[in-house]
């Protein structure tokens, strides 16, 4: 028969992450901080236990291997050289089958983070008021009415004249050599009623764009991910030594199998000791939790990481325990105290708040730049001075070129 007694002392496995789980001594006592830190103190102080924590060699949290047994913390509760396993740890039908979980005592959520997206390049504002659509629409638009108003409504002109005509009237400039009839001015009146309000809605946002520049997208789900890093655009790392990729793999949505097949074939994943903030530096998306985004690596604007719009899933997190314990259902019992008495909420918004008050000190204020610069505007200049080489060009060419070869009028 198992004792009904709580050891004295218990071994937990667990890995030290900053807010997550660290430890220290005061008066040779060890004592842990950090969310799962604070659970395992707090069940430890309540059951009058000292605590051992143990960690793996590995420094994972667990993965499979092919004959059953596990390694990290999941293998050291398996082989009872642990009593305990932590650090939020989800509760799956195959870790199931090792060891055994107690109740459910929080909530995960799987997504992702990128990199805090920059702003667009200036230099190229000038196209950003319209989408490439828009501007293939406009364009061929244009054309298609040099070649109407070339047969139609101007008198002997070519195309070439037809299509400076029209390009004229775009920005503001009077049509000549018009036929007038009732029903030309009809269509002359369509077109340059379009030629009045595309200018305008082009000219109302162009300097918005210069003033307040768009952020450069970034995936925001997982279909975007998945077609980001099948066009070769983007990484995306899963957290060693868990069963993420798994997931992936296993998924019934078929732009996150193709996620994880590529992962899977370029090895890619990260470990608890990388730094994070690194690891986004380039196009990267991290498989992370979202609890374990908000303490790793905080919230913006005090650090530039961006978390997904959607998860991939949502999974019970409980302690391991292994199947020789003696005493679960007393463990089951502290944490439902600790669950309804909202202290790991209460763990949670303390921690996360002491680190995005860190953060917040670190950062240096800087005043935003809303006035316009020359640089701002050297793309707009450059393209002022061809205009105006083009147009003296065309001068010349009108006063060289004899009449009998004139380009304009036939």
């Amino acid at each position: 028969m198992k004792s009904m007694h709580f050891p004295s002392k218990i071994k937990v496995g667990a890995i030290e992450i900053p807010s997550v789980l660290t430890t220290y001594k005061v008066n040779d006592k060890l004592v842990l901080n950090g969310v799962e830190g604070k659970l395992v103190q707090c069940i430890a102080d309540k059951l009058n236990s000292v605590v051992e924590i143990l960690t793996p060699t590995s420094g994972m949290f667990g993965s499979q291997y092919s004959n059953g047994t596990w390694d990290g913390i999941i293998g050291m509760v398996q082989r009872e050289d642990a009593d305990l396993g932590v650090m939020a740890l989800s509760i799956s039908e195959e870790r199931w089958k090792a060891i055994e979980f107690s109740i459910p005592y929080n909530i995960l959520e799987k997504g992702f983070a990128t990199k805090e997206p920059g702003e667009m390049p200036k230099v190229a504002a000038f196209t950003y008021p319209f989408s490439l659509k828009t501007w293939i629409l406009y364009a061929l638009m244009t054309l298609a009415t040099t070649v109407l108003f070339q047969r139609i409504m101007f008198r002997n002109a070519t195309l070439l004249g037809s299509f400076l005509s029209v390009l004229g009237s775009i920005a503001s400039q009077a049509m000549e050599n018009v036929r007038e009839t009732p029903w030309r001015r009809v269509l002359f009146g369509l077109w340059l009623a379009t030629a009045t309000v595309m200018p305008f809605f082009y000219n109302t946002s162009f300097l918005s764009f210069l003033t307040m520049p768009e952020k450069i997208p970034v995936p925001r789900t997982f279909e975007e991910l998945s077609k980001a890093v099948l066009n070769g655009k983007y990484k995306c790392l899963t957290p060693k030594g868990t069963i993420d990729r798994k997931f992936l793999l296993e998924s019934d949505i078929d732009y996150i199998v193709k996620l994880g097949e590529i992962i899977e074939k370029n090895n890619w994943e990260y470990s608890n000791s990388d730094q994070f903030a690194d690891l986004l530096d380039n196009p990267v998306a991290i498989i992370i939790a979202t609890n374990s985004l908000r303490l790793l690596l905080g919230t913006p604007p005090y650090v530039t990481v961006k978390a997904s719009d959607d998860h991939l899933g949502t999974w019970n997190v409980g302690i391991v325990v292994s199947k020789g314990f003696c005493c679960k259902e007393r463990l089951n019992n502290i944490l439902r105290g600790i669950i309804n008495g909202g202290l790991y909420e209460k763990w949670l918004d303390e921690v996360g708040f002491r680190d995005k008050l860190h953060k917040r000190l670190e950062l240096k204020h800087k005043e935003p730049e809303l006035q316009l610069t020359v640089m701002d505007l050297k793309m707009a200049f450059f393209a002022l001075f061809i205009g105006y080489g083009l147009a003296f060009l065309a001068f010349l060419a009108e006063l060289l070129i004899p009449k009998r070869f004139d380009i304009f009028f036939s």
